[in-house]
């Protein structure tokens, strides 16, 4: 991941804001010119999801990864027709970290994902929707986590979706982010990684 900054001190990705841009707007250019095609699964976040190997771990699904890091739930819903071409089988959502970080109101934030979620089963009604549980974090920004995960619970209850909490399996003795699973106070390493594809594989494979 060369474009990906690091700060060792603060534990976190710092990337300038054209250069940020620049990065996102090409992503979404190869996004735009490799569509999705029908029946594959589309992972679809910020840069949690960009860093798995999803194609790898489940070939056999179609794995498309549509992840792009810094993404907030504002800009999922902004492109998120380009992930709904096909349409996919199933839409794997994980979304909502870096709205805590530029301070989006809460409520914001949950209409967002409603909206990302109504909008995938007015496109694509058949298209199956998975949302995962924002992670647990290192930062000020932890206490927010728990709060967001009860709200997205709650949205996809109200839809009949499938909601997959990560906490216990991610989270240490204190509640935080387990050191052992990041390097970076907040995305996961490959162990980390590893365990989301297992927390997952019986959820995609279940027929």
């Amino acid at each position: 991941m060369a474009w990906l900054a690091f700060d060792a001190n603060l534990g976190s990705r710092r990337v300038s804001r054209a250069r940020e841009a620049n990065l996102r707007t090409r992503i979404r250019s190869i996004h735009q010119s490799n569509p999705i095609l029908p029946g594959e699964t589309v992972f679809l976040g910020d840069s949690i999801t960009f860093d798995g190997d999803w194609e790898a771990s489940f070939s056999d699904l179609g794995a498309r990864n549509r992840g792009i890091g810094w993404d907030t739930t504002a800009d999922v819903l902004a492109r998120l027709d380009e992930s709904l071409d096909g349409p996919p089988a199933t839409v794997v959502l994980m979304i909502g970290t870096n709205d805590l970080i530029i301070n989006v109101p809460h409520a914001q934030t949950v209409r967002n994902v409603a909206h990302i979620l109504d909008h995938i089963d007015e496109v694509a009604p058949d298209t199956r929707i998975i949302v995962q549980s924002v992670l647990p974090r290192t930062d000020r920004y932890h206490p927010l986590v728990a709060p967001l995960n009860e709200a997205l619970s709650r949205i996809c209850n109200e839809r009949d979706l499938e909601f997959i909490d990560h906490t216990e399996r991610f989270a240490g003795s204190d509640g935080l982010l387990d050191p052992s699973l990041h390097d970076d106070g907040l995305h996961p390493n490959g162990e980390g990684h590893q365990i989301l594809v297992d927390a997952l594989q019986p959820l995609l494979y279940r027929t």
